[in-house]
C-alpha cells in the first residue's frame, strides 16, 4: 500500500476490525519483549551497560504512551483574546500566498485579528507575492526588511509591531486549518498557560514520496505521544514547533532582545528559534499541547535536506537542553525524569550500536540480534500506535523511520557537538551574522482597515 486512504473511507466495522488487529500485534509484541526479560536479566551479569540500556529505553517509551494515554485537547468555551499572527518569509514565493489564505480566511472574529508577514530578504518573487496577497486581502500588513537578517530577525520585527495579546507564529511554508486559531488560543483562558503548540500534519505525505510518508507518521507521533506527555505534565512542553504555535506577549516580550541576539560558542544561534524561545517562556510559565488546532507543513523531500534538517534540529536540542535541564525539575518531577532520560540516551545510542555490531563481528550476535528485536518492537508500537489513530494506509512507514534513524540519525549527536559553530542552515541559503534591523531599509504596507488606516507605506 503507497498510497493515503481517506480517513473517511475507513469507517464502521472496517475501522473497528484495523483497531482491533492493531492493539492484539501490539500485545503480542508487549508479550514478546516481556517473555525476553530472562535474557536481559541474564545479561545485566554479562552486560550491565547493553541491559540496563536496553530495559531504560523500554521503561522510557512505555511510560510516554502510558502518560500520553491521560491528555485530553482544552475544549474551546468561547474565549477570544486579541491575535498577532506573524509569518516570517525567506524564499517561499511558491507557498506564501497560499500560507497568507489560511491566516486571513481563519474562523475567528475578524475585529480580533491582525496578519503580519516579513519578507526576510528573499532573493525570489517572495516580496511580489506578498504584496499580491495584500492586494486580496488588504487587511495584511505586509513588511519587507530590505535585506536578509536571519528568521530571528524576522519574526521579532514581526513581535515589535504586533498589537495582540496572543502572537501566533506560522511558518511561510505552513498551512492553517480554518478553525486552528480558536483552538490554539483556548488553553490560553488559563493564566498560568505561557505558549501553545498546535498539531501539524506533513502537507506533502503523499507528492513527497516516502520521505514524506515517513515524516507523516513521525510527526503524528511525536506530537500526540511525546508533546500529549509533556502537556500533561504540568505543560512541560519542550519545543513549541514553528510551523503553528502562539505565544502570550507579556510571556515573551521580557526575552525578546536576548531571544534575538542569542550567541552560543561565539556564534550567533541562527536557527532552534522555535526551541529557543520556548525554552525561555517554560522557565515561568505552562507550555502546553493543543491536538485540535492542526496546520500542515511542507516537510524536506530529498534524503540530503531531511538530513541536514535533522542535523539542524540536533544543534538546537543540544544547545536549548543545556538550559532545560536546570530548570525542568522544579516543573514537575516525572517531566524532568523524562527529560533527563531523553537527553542521556542519544548520547549512549551510537555506543550500543556499535557495541552490539562489535559484539555481531566477534561472533556473538545475541546482542545485536537483541538490540534489533527491541528496534523492531518499538518502531512496530508506534507505526501501530498511528494504524489505530489514523487508519490511512500510511501506518508502515514508521518502520522507515526507525531504520533511518538506527542506521544514520543515531549517530547525528556527536557530529552535531563537532560541527556546532557551524551555523548554516544547510536547508536554505541564508547564513547571516545577527545585526539589527535598519529601520530605513524597511518597507512597509500598512494594513487598510479601521485601526491603522488606509494601507499607506511607511519606512
Amino acid at each position: 500500500m503507497t498510497g493515503e486512504i481517506p480517513e473517511s473511507g475507513v469507517r464502521g466495522a472496517g475501522r473497528v476490525v484495523i483497531q482491533a488487529i492493531a492493539i492484539v500485534y501490539a500485545a503480542v509484541i508487549l508479550v514478546f519483549v516481556w517473555m525476553s526479560r530472562e535474557m536481559t536479566f541474564t545479561g545485566l551479569t554479562d552486560d550491565p551497560i547493553f541491559a540496563g540500556y536496553s530495559l531504560a529505553v523500554l521503561c522510557y517509551v512505555m511510560g510516554r504512551f502510558v502518560v500520553s494515554g491521560f491528555y485530553r485537547p482544552t475544549p474551546d468555551t468561547g474565549y477570544r483574546p486579541t491575535v498577532t499572527i506573524i509569518v516570517p518569509a525567506f524564499d517561499e514565493a511558491e507557498g506564501i500566498i497560499g500560507t497568507i489564505e489560511s491566516c486571513v480566511t481563519i474562523d475567528y472574529p475578524s475585529d480580533l485579528v491582525e496578519v503580519i508577514v516579513v519578507n526576510d530578504g528573499s532573493t525570489d518573487d517572495t516580496w511580489a507575492n506578498i504584496v499580491e496577497a495584500k492586494a486580496r486581502w488588504p487587511r495584511v500588513y505586509a513588511v519587507d526588511l530590505g535585506r536578509n537578517y536571519g528568521k530571528r530577525g524576522a519574526m521579532a520585527e514581526g513581535m515589535r509591531r504586533a498589537t495582540g495579546e496572543i502572537f501566533v507564529f506560522v511558518d511561510s511554508d505552513s498551512y492553517l486549518d480554518a478553525d486552528a486559531v480558536a483552538h490554539l488560543v483556548a488553553p490560553f483562558a488559563d493564566r498560568r498557560v505561557g505558549a501553545v503548540v498546535g498539531h501539524a500534519d506533513v502537507r506533502n505525505r503523499l507528492s513527497g514520496g516516502w520521505l514524506g510518508r515517513m515524516q507523516q507518521v513521525r510527526y503524528y507521533s511525536a506530537f500526540r505521544i511525546i508533546k500529549a506527555t509533556e502537556s500533561v505534565l504540568s505543560g512541560t512542553v519542550i519545543c513549541a514547533s514553528g510551523c503553528c504555535a502562539a505565544y502570550r506577549a507579556e510571556a515573551v516580550r521580557p526575552h525578546l532582545h536576548e531571544w534575538e541576539f542569542q550567541t552560543f560558542l561565539g556564534r550567533p544561534a541562527t536557527f532552534g528559534d522555535d526551541r529557543a524561545l520556548t525554552s525561555r517562556v517554560l522557565q515561568d510559565w505552562r507550555v502546553m499541547y493543543q491536538s485540535t488546532a492542526i496546520a500542515e507543513t511542507v516537510a524536506p523531500d530529498r534524503l540530503r535536506m531531511f538530513l541536514r534538517q535533522q542535523l539542524r534540529w540536533k544543534k538546537s536540542w543540544l544547545r536549548e537542553n543545556i538550559f532545560v535541564v536546570l530548570y525542568i525539575w522544579r516543573k514537575n518531577p516525572v517531566a524532568a525524569a523524562f527529560t533527563y532520560a531523553s537527553v542521556a540516551f542519544p548520547f549512549f545510542a551510537p555506543w550500543v550500536v556499535l557495541h552490539a555490531l562489535a559484539n555481531a563481528v566477534n561472533g556473538n550476535i545475541s546482542t545485536l540480534w537483541f538490540y534489533a528485536i527491541g528496534s523492531y518492537a518499538m518502531a512496530l508500537l508506534y507505526s501501530l500506535y498511528y494504524l489505530v489513530r489514523r487508519p490511512n494506509g500510511l501506518w508502515h512507514h514508521g518502520m522507515t523511520f526507525v531504520a533511518l534513524y538506527m542506521g544514520v540519525l543515531v549517530f547525528q549527536t556527536y557530529w552535531g557537538i563537532v560541527t556546532m559553530r557551524d551555523t548554516r542552515w544547510g536547508t536554505r541559503d541564508s547564513s547571516v551574522d545577527h545585526t539589527a534591523i535598519d529601520p530605513d531599509l524597511i518597507n512597509a504596507l500598512l494594513p487598510a482597515d479601521a485601526h491603522r488606516g488606509t494601507g499607506a507605506r511607511v519606512r
